[in-house]
């Protein structure tokens, strides 16, 4: 009997270890992620629990059989008990040393937004990280010194129990106090209909990701063989973009309804897109409708209107277990490691979907291709596509040839070229199959991007997006160059003006000079604070901006 009671309070601490380290890692770090990033998350917290929930018990089973051999060895083959005992305490350090570091040090991590970190900049965290392990052996040494190793081993279990149900509190208290609980509805682009057009109208916004208006136009001055792409087309240099960042801005540029965080982002996002004036006059008129992007929130009446959405919540178990992985070794391991997560972004948004269907892919790489290769399909009805793609957003990976290079060498210049080169492609893709001359061409970009600059507390500089605009039939020797100080605000009235059958010189003819306009601007992953600015000169005139004194936080 006493030897029953012996082995239970020696395991007891191996079972103790086991569990609460794979509830850190694999339900309070994940479900926590969840919570506080709901939006950027296709499925729901109900599509993640099937795949956690076994993987927790199956982890911990495996380290605690782990450690029960490491008992079995230790007191059968080498009858020196101590031994399981040093192991025990060593794993229960290295667990410490991982809780402080995940909970208490991550404060100065960078965002994960896919920009490649330089690791070596934090040398005052490494610093901090190394003396945290010199720290908490240095302390387990000296109490075990002191009270033996079998007594010290008798601390483990309160206290990962008492980090247990730390773990546990904050873990409830995400769950509570955010959205996290609630049934989501979920839509995904895929592929389908990607190669379709019609014969007789076409609607198309072509979207490429961070392309600066005023250094996009040099690259096609510098160019003049690159400067025919764009014959036909209007392009509005003075143009300013309402938002500084892509999560607002597509919504947006469709609505012209602000968000001022009243309420949470899928709300606002769901309402602007069904409040949609051309999303609702196309579909009125029996547009055939698809919208492509990768990252997209809208209610499922708006969503049920694009023929290439999919609602499907098949997850891709290996692409979502590589991510909570890579979180968790960004979150937790020491900072001189943490290059070893390698996460300059997470692929959440990859899944697995029904049979039949491809994921939309945004990259330059995969559309350039599909421009080049693939044929496209003519239909008789009237067709609408919304395509985003990465444009020249980070990573800069991308030579002018849209040859993969390493992305710490790239630069915004060359993924620039390579924009242009896709958006060429698809333009003669349509020329080739005659439809370009019976579309509505809009070509923009969702925010600029100053030249080589990414700064997260100073970014007025991204508010100069390009915008080329085609009418029906347009025809010119040249491009023509407007100075109108165009705003996002004014998409509604062009964007029916445009379906009306109007050129892109008709355009925005109740606009003159001067004009004010509002945008908002926050810094990246800190959107629940707003501040509305007024540009009062020209778009890409940072000294012209203005604040009103407005602040919208949530």
């Amino acid at each position: 009997m006493k030897k029953g009671v012996q082995f239970l309070k020696d395991i007891l601490p191996a079972i103790v270890l086991a569990l609460t380290t794979s509830f850190m890692f694999l339900i309070f770090e994940p479900i926590s992620l969840y919570a506080n990033n709901i939006n950027d998350f296709w499925f729901d917290l109900y599509d993640m629990l099937p795949l956690l929930i076994p993987k927790f018990f199956l982890y911990a089973l495996i380290l605690f059989v782990a450690l029960l051999i490491c008992y079995f060895i230790a007191t059968k083959l080498l009858k020196k008990i101590t031994i399981y005992y040093v192991i025990l305490s060593i794993v229960f350090c290295l667990f410490l040393i991982t809780y402080i570091q995940g909970n208490f040090l991550a404060g100065s991590l960078p965002g994960v937004n896919g920009e490649v970190f330089n690791w070596r900049q934090y040398k005052a965290e490494s610093i901090t990280s190394v003396i945290l392990w010199i720290v908490v052996f240095g302390v387990s040494l000296l109490l075990i010194k002191k009270f033996k190793v079998k007594k010290y081993v008798s601390f483990i279990t309160p206290v990962t129990c008492a980090i247990f149900v730390m773990l546990l509190l904050s873990f409830t208290s995400s769950l509570l106090t955010t959205n996290a609980l609630e049934d989501k509805f979920t839509s995904k682009s895929t592929f389908d209909y990607y190669n379709q057009v019609s014969k007789n109208r076409n609607f198309f916004i072509f979207l490429v990701d961070a392309i600066d208006s005023r250094s996009f136009d040099k690259l096609l001055q510098d160019n003049p063989d690159y400067q025919s792409t764009f014959k036909d087309f209007t392009y509005y240099q003075d143009t300013v973009s309402y938002y500084p960042y892509t999560r607002d801005s597509i919504p947006y540029i469709f609505s012209q309804i602000p968000n001022h965080n009243e309420t949470d982002f899928s709300e606002y996002s769901e309402k602007a897109f069904a409040s949609s004036s051309i999303i609702k006059t196309l579909n009125d008129d029996h547009y055939n409708m698809f919208f492509y992007d990768n990252d997209i929130i809208m209610g499922a009446d708006t969503a049920s209107i694009f023929k290439n959405m999919s609602n499907s919540t098949t997850i891709n178990d290996k692409n979502f277990y590589t991510e909570i992985l890579r979180y968790d070794l960004y979150k937790y391991l020491p900072y001189p490691l943490k290059g070893k997560a390698h996460i300059e972004d997470l692929n959440f948004w990859l899944s697995e979907l029904e049979e039949g269907h491809a994921d939309f892919d945004w990259h330059d790489k995969a559309n350039y291709d599909i421009y080049n290769n693939e044929e496209l399909e003519i239909v008789d009805d009237n067709v609408f596509h919304f395509i985003h793609l990465e444009g020249a957003h980070i990573w800069f990976n991308l030579d002018e040839n849209l040859n993969p290079i390493d992305r710490t060498v790239g630069t915004y210049s060359q993924k620039q070229i390579a924009t242009f080169k896709t958006i060429k492609a698809y333009l003669d893709r349509l020329k080739s199959a005659n439809v370009y001359n019976n579309a509505s061409i809009v070509i923009l970009a969702d925010h600029g991007y100053k030249d080589g600059v990414w700064e997260y507390d100073y970014i007025n500089n991204r508010f100069n997006p390009i915008l080329y605009i085609k009418g029906v039939n347009e025809t010119h020797s040249k491009m023509h160059r407007s100075d109108k100080p165009i705003s996002f605000e004014d998409f509604g009235d062009a964007f029916n003006d445009l379906y009306n059958g109007k050129s892109s010189t008709e355009l925005f003819s109740n606009i003159n000079s001067p004009r004010d306009r509002t945008i908002i601007y926050y810094v990246w992953n800190k959107e629940d604070h707003m501040i509305e600015e007024i540009q009062t000169g020209k778009a890409w005139d940072e000294t012209t901006i203005i604040e009103t004194g407005n602040v919208f936080d949530r």
